[in-house]
């Protein structure tokens, strides 16, 4: 197959001018492959070339999730780091990007919704109010490079959440010092599902990952030789739902002892 330049990827991911787009990635392997032929991968030219393939009328947004929060560590608006990947922390530096709000479950935002997402004071990780909540809403599209879903695909907590899991998962509040984007320190309290240890083993999203690919709701290309998927996550809600709901793939909770 006829190598193609990273600035053209984003043409063949079947997204469109006007679409919201979560970007999720590991990119070790698609700058390796550039290096072998003879492109030096720039990130903020690869992020600028995705915005341009969106155009003005679309919403990307890419993961800044940072947990310390949770270990009463301040969570700093400009200053706390991204732990979620090489294109967040090229994000935030980025001047067509903002963060939005939440200390534990940030995205860097750029496009038509920035404002709406950035202005966003969801107390809940992955709530209907949240920008999971607006992903699914807006149909958007989760393209993740290089990385399978079981180490990736957070949306999956906002299914369990909007279906009122209360099993294997819980809320747990995380009460904290906040230094917003004025520079103003308060204290604040915020949610997440939180996995309850003495029931839940692992997540193994293999079996649910091709679930979604065989009912249309994603779909697996290689470009370079490097993986792409494609998720529409409006779409993959029932199917996950229904796999949290009945247990079917046993794939996003495995109970000791069954």
């Amino acid at each position: 197959m006829e190598y193609i330049s990273y600035l053209d990827l984003p043409k063949h991911w079947g997204v469109k001018k006007g679409d919201v787009v979560l970007l999720t990635s590991d990119i070790m392997q698609l700058t390796f492959t550039c290096m072998r032929h003879g492109e030096r991968f720039d990130r903020e030219t690869f992020l600028d070339a995705i915005l341009d393939v969106l155009g003005g009328e679309g919403t990307l947004l890419i993961p800044t999730f940072n947990w310390d929060f949770c270990h009463n560590v301040t969570f700093d608006y400009h200053k706390t780091p991204c732990k979620t990947g090489t294109l967040g922390t090229i994000a935030l530096k980025h001047p067509a990007f903002r963060r939005t709000q939440h200390p534990l479950y940030s995205f860097a935002v750029a496009g038509k919704d920035q404002e709406l997402l950035c202005g966003m004071e969801n107390i809940s990780s992955f709530g209907a109010d949240s920008p999971f909540g607006y992903m699914e809403r807006k149909h958007a599209l989760n393209v993740i490079i290089g990385i399978h879903y079981t180490d990736c695909f957070t949306y999956v907590h906002h299914v369990e959440e909007i279906c009122g899991v209360n099993g294997y998962r819980f809320p747990k509040t995380f009460t904290g010092q906040y230094v917003d984007s004025e520079g103003v320190e308060t204290t604040r309290s915020y949610s997440m599902l939180v996995r309850d240890y003495d029931l839940y083993q692992n997540t193994d999203l293999t079996f649910l990952g091709e679930l979604m690919e065989q009912e249309g709701a994603a779909k697996l290309i290689y470009l370079n030789d490097i993986p792409f998927r494609i998720v529409d996550l409006h779409a993959c809600t029932r199917i996950i739902a229904d796999d949290i709901l009945h247990n079917r793939s046993r794939s996003i909770c495995t109970y000791k002892g069954q």
